[in-house]
């Protein structure tokens, strides 16, 4: 099958999901940047000069957007045609409602894979709802990652007979525990993951705090960065909390690997935003609980799919701060509990999201 794989980044730390799917699927090409992407992964444009320049496209973009619309299809189209292109798989709502005309018009057909904000966040459904409901339409398969994304997307479009739900896979060969962790009195906290709003890392640090009160040698490793970094950054020292938590920015996948089997729980505290922002099945979750670490995270979104409440980690209501840190003290005192519940979840990731396994399901489906 020629397939072709469009994307919005060419690359984001935050999206190894789709970089997976990428691996995994072998397209024949992927097309990336932003909601109408028209850049090649191996080099080269959809446009010829001078639409291949960043600068005439982004004007043409925000003056005429409906005519760039149009010449944006014009080209999909030709390319589609020329390489006889078999199907086409777009990440993301939005991006999915600029590539379908050009998918219709060539008979070429399309499937649309939503992560996350794309299905829930307000400000976007009221942006592409109605392109939604069009697009959903004409899809072969609209893919979701969890069971409330599923319910999120037919809030907007109805009930439909081509919606799939597949959730994210994980490397059970990569990520698993460690035959020699270092030994360690500390409890050993980690978080992996933006600092942003939906991942609240105010509110899994403020948990943190509720055990110190009882572990006071305990450390919280936060991996990652974000628009939150400098504000959280900013209440550790105000609060003291400097020797306790420990930021460690970006990390490559061997680092973070290393780093979560080393830890002994992993921490969450996902939440829907105001803007209505919320996770699809965070990834880090999936790949902590393939390296046997219980979980400590909120019922949100796909998370309680992924984590099965009191047997592979303990989940909490979200923006229940005094909950979670209780968690945190109930899993700190029990070194038992807290292997059973880390064997669980590596068992549940082999039965349920093991990376091959689903990888196949949306080739299949494809």
């Amino acid at each position: 099958m020629k397939l072709l794989v469009a994307r919005s980044n060419f690359f984001s730390y935050s999206e190894t999901f789709i970089d997976q799917q990428i691996k995994q699927l072998k397209p024949f090409a992927v097309l990336y940047e932003g909601w109408q992407p028209s850049r090649f992964f191996g080099g080269g444009s959809l446009y010829p000069l001078p639409l291949s320049l960043l600068a005439i496209r982004g004007t043409l973009r925000n003056l005429v957007p409906s005519i760039y619309q149009k010449i944006y299809t014009y080209f999909l189209k030709k390319y589609l045609q020329k390489n006889q292109i078999e199907a086409v798989l777009a990440n993301y709502g939005p991006l999915g409602t600029h590539i379908m005309q050009a998918c219709m018009e060539t008979n070429i057909p399309f499937s649309v894979h939503f992560h996350g904000f794309d299905a829930s966040e307000k400000r976007t459904i009221e942006s592409y709802g109605s392109s939604y409901i069009r697009m959903a339409q004409q899809a072969k398969a609209i893919i979701v990652v969890s069971q409330v994304m599923k319910r999120d997307i037919e809030s907007v479009c109805g009930r439909l007979q081509n919606l799939r739900v597949v959730p994210y896979g994980v490397d059970l060969e990569k990520f698993r525990p460690s035959t020699e962790k270092i030994a360690s009195k500390d409890f050993n906290l980690i978080s992996v993951g933006r600092f942003t709003a939906k991942k609240a890392p105010m509110a899994s640090i403020q948990s943190f705090e509720i055990l110190l009160q009882k572990f006071p040698e305990a450390k919280f490793t936060m991996i990652g960065d974000g628009e939150l970094w400098e504000e959280v950054k900013q209440y550790v020292q105000e609060h003291g909390l400097e020797k306790s938590v420990l930021f460690r920015g970006q990390q490559s996948p061997e680092a973070i690997l290393s780093a979560l089997q080393q830890a002994d729980v992993f921490i969450q505290h996902s939440v829907i935003t105001p803007s209505g922002d919320s996770e699809g099945t965070p990834n880090s979750i999936l790949e902590a609980s393939a390296c046997a670490l219980p979980i400590v995270s909120t019922r949100h979104a796909g998370i309680p799919e992924a984590v099965v409440d009191g047997e592979t980690g303990i989940l909490v209501k979200e923006h229940d701060v005094q909950a979670m840190g209780e968690a945190l003290i109930r899993l700190a005192e029990d070194g038992v509990l807290r292997e059973k519940m880390g064997n669980a979840a590596r068992r549940h990731m082999l039965a349920h999201y093991e990376l091959a396994q689903q990888a196949q399901k949306l080739k299949s489906l494809l």
